[in-house]
């Protein structure tokens, strides 16, 4: 083989680097049980954060915060509704709560 001159005869091979693994593929109802433990693991937490929740938020009623079952948006709703709060306040206290009881 004829190299020009000033050029490297040397070829140095560059390494072949494996592939990440794809991640298996999930079914619909891999994801569908999935996405229910989760929310039932939400609700025995909440169950457990009800009279921390209830003595943050004492306007609220017992009966409508234990049907909250530890979602957000349904907390958020209440805060505003009873405490006459902007949707933003009431966002802010429920995230604080949920950031110190639900940390990620």
């Amino acid at each position: 083989m004829n190299i020009p001159d000033g050029l490297n005869a040397e070829v140095t091979a560059t390494p072949i680097i494996p592939a990440a693994p794809a991640a298996p593929v999930r079914t619909r109802n891999q994801i569908k049980a999935t996405a229910l433990g989760d929310l039932m693991a939400g609700r025995s937490k909440w169950k457990g954060l009800l009279p921390e929740a209830r003595s943050i938020w004492a306007k609220v009623p017992p009966e409508e915060l234990a049907r909250v079952d530890g979602s957000f948006h349904r907390l958020a709703g209440l805060v505003q509704l009873r405490y006459h709060l902007s949707r933003e306040e009431s966002d802010r206290q429920v995230r604080a709560f949920f950031d110190k009881h639900y940390p990620a």
